[in-house]
């Protein structure tokens, strides 16, 4: 397993052999806005890992198993930077910079369905097919927030209650009670880890350990 500081010199480099000209310990100091002092260790370690060619003081050359890194690394770059920008419609900057965090922790069979998706999506956009405007108009409206424990909400929060994750017997209680799925909820007071909420037209005073175990849905403010 390769870190992900020595993916991004592996992908940097082959970005920089793309190019056609010859790579320094220069170049891709200033490509890596880093030391060449750090870059000449890091080098070193590629060298020994058989990823790299490095004469003294001459030009840097990937090898065939360093260049397949080097491109499976920029490939996916580019899956998810079009992701976020083509599908979710984040500016280019920002996409290129959530591609940047998620690139090194994604696994082959993830790769090739996030391409298969975009190819899905570019074919229908391409056909202009409704549902891709449909997509688009989606996304940006107010969504509902993921659910949180009752122990997260402020006073006076109102929300639906989407699970509970109480073990037995407590999670009966609760049901019993009617703190069930879909129900509506508003907390009241929060004091000393004491919870007063209303559920329906009953009012409850609940636990910590019970309020934990509640987990309701806010609408976006």
């Amino acid at each position: 397993m390769l870190s992900p500081r020595i993916e991004d010199y592996l992908e940097e480099l082959f970005l920089l052999e793309s190019t056609g000209r010859s790579v320094t310990v220069t170049d891709l100091a200033e490509r890596l806005k880093i030391t060449k002092g750090t870059v000449t260790a890091t080098v070193q370690k590629l060298v020994d890992l058989e990823l790299l060619k490095h004469e003294r003081y001459g030009t840097l050359h990937l090898t065939d198993a360093g260049r397949r890194k080097g491109m499976t690394v920029f490939r996916r770059h580019e899956g998810f930077r079009a992701f976020f920008h083509e599908l979710l419609g984040l500016d280019r900057d920002h996409s290129s910079e959530m591609a940047c965090s998620m690139e090194h922790y994604v696994d082959n069979v993830t790769e090739e369905r996030l391409y298969a998706l975009l190819e899905y999506f570019r074919k229908a956009k391409a056909e202009h097919q409704s549902w891709v405007d449909e997509i688009f108009l989606a996304i940006e409206k107010p969504i509902l927030l993921v659910p949180v424990p009752l122990t997260l909400c402020e006073t006076g929060s109102e929300g639906i209650i989407l699970r509970l994750t109480a073990d037995e017997p407590l999670r009966k209680e609760l049901i019993a009670e009617g703190f069930v799925n879909g129900a509506e909820l508003k907390l009241l007071s929060n004091e000393n880890d004491k919870f007063s909420c209303e559920v329906g037209r009953k009012r409850f005073t609940l636990n910590l350990n019970q309020a934990a175990t509640i987990w309701i849905q806010q609408p976006s403010k």
